[in-house]
């Protein structure tokens, strides 16, 4: 009985060595440092555009997580998409410069193109809730979401 005990604790445990996560990456090129860890990636993602005021996903076929979603937020709807009536008030040209999460809170730090968008309060909370939603949608890990233009938060550098 007892050794019938220790191989089912050894199967058990040898089972669930090979779990793990991979490492979340930071920017397209560099992991990060800080040791967080990116949950498995999926095979599609959601991408938050707009649809008239409102914010509607639409699923884009590639792996991966928040950070793919963001990068394929920004380059902004399919001609197809725009078809269906979805559009993104994220100025072209805008790039991702990284992407971190501590705990519950991630962190999207963009270019200065983002800032670029003309004015206007509408258009700024369009671009925090495509953001904020893409996020959200694709790091179970996450709650909140800040959003930084070149490191400067996004109260800062993104004034109506």
């Amino acid at each position: 009985m007892a050794v019938l005990l220790a191989v089912v604790l050894l199967t058990a445990l040898a089972a669930g060595c090979g779990e793990g996560g991979q490492e979340a990456v930071t920017t397209p090129e560099n992991p990060p440092s800080n040791g967080t860890t990116a949950p498995v990636a999926e095979e599609s993602v959601q991408v938050y555009f707009m649809v008239g005021e409102k914010t509607a996903p639409v699923t884009r076929e590639v792996e991966g997580g928040a950070l793919e979603a963001l990068e394929e937020l920004l380059k902004g709807p399919s001609p197809e998409e725009e078809e269906k009536g979805f559009a993104t008030a994220i100025p072209g040209g805008t790039r991702l410069n990284g992407y971190t999460v501590e705990g519950e809170a991630a962190t999207a730090d963009f270019s200065a193109e983002l800032a670029s968008y003309g004015g206007g309060s509408a258009i700024v909370q369009a671009i925090t809730a495509q953001i904020t939603e893409t996020v959200t949608a694709n790091d179970p890990r996450v709650t909140t979401v800040a959003i930084t233009v070149d490191g400067v938060p996004s109260d800062e550098a993104l004034q109506p």
